[in-house]
């Protein structure tokens, strides 16, 4: 009787190892995908993309990328798909602000806004639309 006490103790403590390993994983820190498309739906590449805190009218305002981490805003270009990709460090909602610059068919610049929610092992994707409307504040 005594033995399979302790083969039962013995048991007990590394289904519980087992267990606190297998449940403390650390979470994936958010990702997050910015599509910039026109007013026909379509990708539009090298548009300049700027992802700002949410308040970001303050002095000490920072956008926490996973490597690094950028004062103020972090401005990337879109691919030839119309996308820039984010690794982010913590989970925060930004804003987001896209310009798109004159071209042969469109006289004036166009722009979008959005915003990006971000949550540990998640990936967002965030579409906006550039206009010759939209205007920031």
């Amino acid at each position: 009787m005594k033995r399979f006490t302790n083969v039962a103790i013995i048991v007990a403590i590394l289904a519980g190892v087992v267990v606190f390993n297998y449940s403390c994983k650390p979470e994936d820190p958010p990702k997050a995908v910015v599509e910039v498309v026109d007013e026909d739906n379509e990708p539009v590449e090298k548009a300049m993309v700027i992802v700002k805190a949410a308040n970001s009218d303050s002095a000490h305002t920072v956008v926490y990328l996973l490597n690094e981490a950028k004062a103020v805003a972090d401005t990337q270009y879109t691919d030839d798909e119309g996308k820039v990709y984010y690794d982010f460090k913590y989970e925060a909602i930004y804003k987001v602000e896209v310009t798109k610059g004159t071209d042969r068919t469109h006289p004036f610049a166009r722009r979008g806004v959005g915003i990006l929610i971000l949550e540990n092992d998640k990936e967002v994707t965030s579409k906006i639309e550039v206009n010759e409307q939209t205007v920031f504040n």
